[in-house]
């Protein structure tokens, strides 16, 4: 198999191959890929099954709650010092205030709060061993400080204007009144926060550095949102607007702060596991906890399942086990890329680690607006699970209600895969910015109130997906069918999973997953300009293409490896463009000449090599005489369809090509795009069948020349895709552009309407 298949199929895949991968054997590489695929499922399943059978608890908890317990945090000495950047602090400090600003101080309901990432702690000899999350408490602590001092020196600014000495004992560090932190390769929280006002102290350990430039960036901070800063002050030349100002900014921010910043907080029982151990395992891949990991350990806590006998126990081990198996199998099922590339789209805009979490997001019914959330969805089913507690309802019939949504989503996202009508239908909707929110509802719909409405049977449920489809595809005139308009993409897309849903062979599926991975374009079928001998790099071009269609021997195939080769080298190590080119010139012409020298009539071959290797330079003529010598041999007449008016762009003359291809052969003449998209079918290229038969004539019934596209074949085309979206009572067409005046005035009417009777 070519190397430019391996490549699609690894790159679908997610994974980019070597050069020594090459060396195998088509059967070998796959399997590697395979391998690579499972390694990756292993990875994030394996992540999230030692940490969630690891978890004794995980709940949110506010920063008062921390305070108020005061925990004494102990960070061992292979994890990394305190490094986060006054940007870093700033970022953090403008999120709080701005949710502060934007929710109401009336909202005292547990479900509205500012969300931290996790805190993975272990609790280890009456101390909480941080494993993970160390930045965001020592940060939280770090603002608590500054708060208090900022309150402090504003209330005693003239006495410390002219006594800075008293400011340790104005302002006292921290002790008692939160929690505390202690470095391994340094003292507690409460020493070297003694030492934020010190600069000389704090730059003789680049820790503390980096404490004292985030100690003096919430300062800043708080100066700049406090309404009795004047109003000159700026926040790294930014000046604080109006609306962010208050009197009473500092005491808003700490109540805000306190009571609304929570953290997740999941807390391990490993006695049998070495701290170090676990924290490699988080960071393996540098996987983060994502949304899906977290809610599995909430669903799959302890907490929630009686341990009231052994007999008792050893049930809900099992529950607990089964409930974990079905997840990685839900998960490695997300993982098949048919399946994956089938229900999801990336135009929602949101990517996943682990791909369960998509199906959660549905549940939770996240969109692309609260995409900035990054814990979104565990904020949902955490709101559900506390509301579930404080209800007093059984914990296990909540995760019995919850995972029972899940398997229900992924079990009728399976049944529109394996029906074909459906996966057409649905594949392309999704495509097009559909939801699969939005089609599971007109399966399965409910009343305003949530009350489940009579399931529609499935002939009523496809007429509902045609509906859908209608809706779009019915609003398209003549003028939306042009190049770069609104429908044409959109019209040969869907002519297309028409095309394959129409063939009988129950098997055959439209490939939704090499179509959202491979950028298209509209391409003409008959060449957009015509040939212009005066312009030496289409000569050049010229003579490539025609080279390469009669001894194909590819020089574009050449330039291209070449080029992704050249990529991969430090920039300042890369060749130029020029270089590039000359390399691939000298690596065919050998080639070449060796093909040419035992053609019988190599008359042409000769000419077009010699413009070749000019490059088109002063070969005007030769060129123009080569163009006329070719086209009066392959009989090629001058079509209607290079008339100067827009009927090139017009649908009939267009369909979908991958860029990759639409780039290498440009403005070429149809005998060498025919050639080259047949190529492609051979290289294992993704061809859109639609295009397939165009460029082999399938829709012209009269083969008089397979080397040449007129307005006659642009027709019968046409009329097979009209024919397609309207076939078997869809209507997907606008049935206006059926009359003359509503079509291009160069488009026969009468005669289309006879092909499309004569299918009907």
């Amino acid at each position: 198999m070519e190397n430019h298949w391996f490549q699609t199929v690894a790159a679908d895949c997610g994974y980019e191959l070597e050069d020594h991968h090459y060396a195998l054997a088509g059967a070998e590489v796959c399997a590697w890929i395979e391998r690579e695929i499972l390694q990756n499922i292993k990875l994030i399943t394996d992540s999230a099954q030692f940490i969630n059978n690891k978890c004794m608890k995980l709940i949110r908890k506010s920063l008062d709650q921390l305070i108020k317990e005061k925990y004494d945090f102990f960070i061992p000495d292979y994890q990394r010092g305190y490094k986060w950047t006054r940007t870093e602090v700033l970022k953090l400090l403008n999120d709080i205030w701005d949710f502060k600003l934007n929710h109401s101080d009336d909202d005292d309901s547990d479900s509205d709060f500012y969300c931290l990432q996790p805190v993975v702690v272990k609790p280890k000899d009456g101390k909480y061993y941080v494993i993970d999350g160390q930045q965001r408490l020592t940060t939280l602590l770090i603002i608590q400080q500054a708060i208090k001092d900022y309150g402090v020196a504003k209330l005693h600014y003239n006495v410390l204007a002219n006594h800075p000495e008293l400011a340790s004992e104005l302002m006292p560090t921290l002790t008692d009144a939160t929690y505390t932190i202690e470095y391994q390769t340094r003292n507690k929280s409460s020493v070297w926060l003694e030492s934020r006002c010190n600069e000389d102290e704090m730059q003789k350990n680049s820790d503390y550095f980096h404490i004292f430039r985030a100690y003096n960036a919430t300062l800043d901070f708080l100066k700049w949102i406090d309404a009795d800063t004047p109003d000159d002050y700026t926040l790294d030349n930014l000046s604080c607007p109006e609306s962010k100002k208050r009197i009473n900014a500092v005491t808003e921010f700490e109540t805000c702060i306190r009571s609304k910043c929570h953290v997740i907080w999941y807390e391990l029982d490993t006695e049998n596991e070495n701290d170090h151990e676990i924290f490699d395992r988080l960071n393996t891949g540098k996987i983060p906890l994502t949304n899906a990991e977290l809610i599995k350990a909430m669903l799959l806590q302890e907490g929630n399942f009686p341990s009231l006998s052994d007999d008792v126990k050893i049930k809900s081990e099992d529950y607990r086990t089964n409930l974990a198996r079905q997840w990685d199998e839900i998960e490695r099922k997300l993982q098949d890329p048919f399946f994956w590339d089938f229900i999801y789209d990336n135009n929602v805009g949101m990517s996943y680690e682990t791909r369960i979490e998509y199906l959660f997001d549905l549940l939770a019914n996240k969109e692309k607006s609260n995409s900035d959330r990054y814990y979104f969805t565990f904020e949902f089913y955490d709101s559900l699970f506390q509301n579930n507690k404080e209800n007093g309802d059984d914990a296990i019939e909540f995760v019995n209600k919850e995972w029972k949504r899940v398997r229900e989503l992924i079990q009728t996202m399976q049944d529109w895969y394996d029906n074909k009508t459906y996966y057409h239908y649905i594949g392309y909707l999704i495509s097009q910015g559909h939801s699969v929110n939005e089609i599971k509802n007109i399966q399965f719909p409910q009343d305003k109130d949530g009350k489940a409405l009579p399931v529609p049977k499935k002939a009523e449920f496809i007429k509902k997906l045609e509906e859908l489809i209608r809706k779009q595809t019915s609003s398209y005139e003549s003028k939306h069918l042009m190049k770069s308009q609104k429908g044409l993409t959109p019209t040969l897309l869907l002519f297309n999973v028409l095309t394959v849903l129409d063939n009988s062979e129950k098997s055959d599926r439209f490939p939704f997953h090499y179509y959202k991975h491979t950028p298209w374009n509209e391409e003409h079928v008959a060449p957009n300009t015509p040939f212009d001998p005066n312009k030496k790099s289409r000569c050049f071009q010229f003579a490539a293409q025609m080279l390469e269609y009669y001894t194909d021997i590819s020089y574009f195939e050449v330039i291209e490896d070449l080029t992704a080769t050249n990529i991969k080298i430090p920039k300042n190590e890369r060749k130029s463009n020029e270089q590039l080119v000359s390399e691939a010139i000298d690596i065919v012409k050998p080639k070449y000449e060796e093909y040419i020298s035992q053609m019988e009539d190599s008359s042409i071959c000769k000419a077009l090599f010699k413009i070749f290797l000019a490059r088109g330079k002063e070969q005007e003529e030769l060129s123009q005489y080569v163009f006329s010598q070719i086209v009066d041999s392959m009989n090629i007449k001058d079509s209607t369809l290079n008339e100067e008016d827009d009927r090139r762009d017009f649908i009939w003359n267009q369909v979908l090509l991958d860029e990759g291809t639409n780039k290498s052969y440009g403005n070429a003449i149809f005998p060498y795009k025919r050639m080259r998209v047949i190529k492609n079918i051979t290289r294992g290229v993704f061809v859109p069948i639609g295009t397939y038969n165009v460029f082999v004539k399938a829709y012209s019934h009269r083969m008089t020349n397979m080397l040449e596209w007129d307005e006659n074949d642009a027709l019968r085309y046409l009329a097979e895709i009209f024919n397609t979206l309207n076939r078997s009572g869809r209507k997907f067409l606008n049935k206006e552009l059926l009359i003359q005046n509503n079509l291009p005035e160069y488009v026969k009417c009468n005669e289309l309407l006879k092909l499309i009777r004569h299918e009907q």
